[in-house]
Formats: structure tokens, sequence, C-alpha cells
């Protein structure tokens, strides 16, 4: 009973200060302050993710931050293992980027109004043709020097190995001619994914060098997929 109490209290308390947080980030906008609110912005999501992340009890270690380009067209590519690996990017990349989600959390009060901020995706994947508009807009996001997350498996992986790339799931990126930069998740299915439960335990990240996908051949590009998925696999240990 008093874990209950506790833990709606502190429900309570954490969607009073996202409140708080819109707040501000809209003054700023009505400001001006572009500059201002996307460092606000950055700030506040990795905060926010690195709090859940501590307090489900993820000890997050990451490697290679140095490789990660601070401008330009990024567009983060990663394997698939946990709902926990969105957080472990929001939080520790240093950019706060966006993402492609299914259209159903749009509904999500509060939560959907800071997946706006950050301009993530909300996509309707059984109908082809919102699911192109959607990729478009990713498209004009990465173009625009916003970030983007995408994971080409299509669905978190049940055995947590590296699945099978999807054909044409890096286009978003190639479309907009970004740095790709792939990014290796191990360890986020234990914290959740076996048991259906939070549970302790260590993660590891590994950001890889980046791709300048503006560079590449039309073969290259092709191939982008599969070059990817072994650069992500050789970070698994």
């Amino acid at each position: 009973m008093v874990k209950t109490i506790a833990l709606f209290i502190y429900l309570g308390f954490f969607l009073l200060i996202t409140i708080f947080g819109l707040g501000i980030w809209l003054i700023l906008t009505l400001m001006g302050a572009k500059k201002l609110r996307r460092n606000y912005t950055r700030w506040v999501v990795e905060a926010w993710a690195r709090h859940f992340l501590w307090l489900v009890g993820a000890r997050v270690e990451v490697e290679g931050l140095e490789r990660i380009p601070r401008s330009g067209r990024v567009c983060f590519i990663a394997n698939h293992q946990s709902i926990l690996d969105i957080l472990c990017i929001l939080g520790y990349s240093g950019m706060a980027p966006g993402f492609i989600a299914k259209k159903e959390l749009i509904r999500a009060a509060i939560m959907n109004l800071w997946m706006m901020v950050i301009h993530c995706v909300f996509i309707e994947r059984r109908n082809p043709r919102k699911s192109l508009q959607a990729i478009e807009k990713g498209v004009r996001n990465l173009e625009k020097g916003y970030p983007m997350v995408v994971f080409p498996e299509g669905t978190r992986s049940r055995d947590g190995k590296v699945h099978e790339f999807k054909p044409g799931s890096l286009k978003l990126a190639t479309r907009a001619k970004a740095l790709v930069v792939p990014v290796t998740l191990q360890g986020t299915r234990d914290l959740y994914e076996k048991t259906g439960r939070f549970q302790k335990g260590r993660v590891r990240m590994v950001f890889h060098p980046p791709i300048d996908t503006a560079l590449l051949s039309p073969e290259e590009r092709k191939e982008l997929p599969a070059t990817v998925q072994k650069i992500i696999e050789s970070g698994m240990v």
C-alpha cells in the first residue's frame, strides 16, 4: 500500500515537472530564442531519459561518443532489443533525436507533446500512402538539421540477435544525404523484454564512425543496410 501511494506521488510530481517543462519551451518559442530552445530541449530530454534508465536500474556504458557529428544531417541507425533502446539514444547521444513512432502514441497525453517537440514522425504502417508521407516528413526533418533514429529490423529482436535489416530501411537517410551513425545496443533486452518486468542490469552502447551517404555510389547505397548491419554486429561482445 505504501509503495503504491509513493508511486502515485512520484508520477504526479513527474507529471507536474513535465508540464512545467513544456511551459518553458513554449515561452522560449514565443521569444524566438531558437538556439536556447534547442539546447533546453536537448537538456530536458536527456535528463528525463537518463533518470528513467536510472530508475529501472540500467547501468549504461557508452563507447564512441566522440564519433557523433555535432552538426549536419545526422541519422542514428540501431539494432532493436527493447522499448528502452529509444531512452538510451535520447539519453546518451547528446542530440535528442526524433524517431519513427506508431500512430497510436500520438494519443499519449503529455508524452505526445514532447515527441512532437523533438520532431518524431508518427506512422501508420498498414497504410502505404501514409507510411510514405511519414518517411517524407522524416527526410525533411533531416534536411532541416533535426537528427532522427531508425531501427531497420522493423521490430524488437526476440532473441537478442541482430536480425536482417529490411530492404529500403535506410532510404530516409540516403534520400536526405545524411550522415549515418551505426549504434550497437546490447543488454536492454535483459532489462525488460525477457520477463515483461523491469530488471536491473548493464547496457552497452557503441557509437560507430559515421558514414556520409552523400558520397556513396548507387551500388553502395543499395548495399548500405547490409553494410550497417555488419558494423552494428561487430560491436557485440
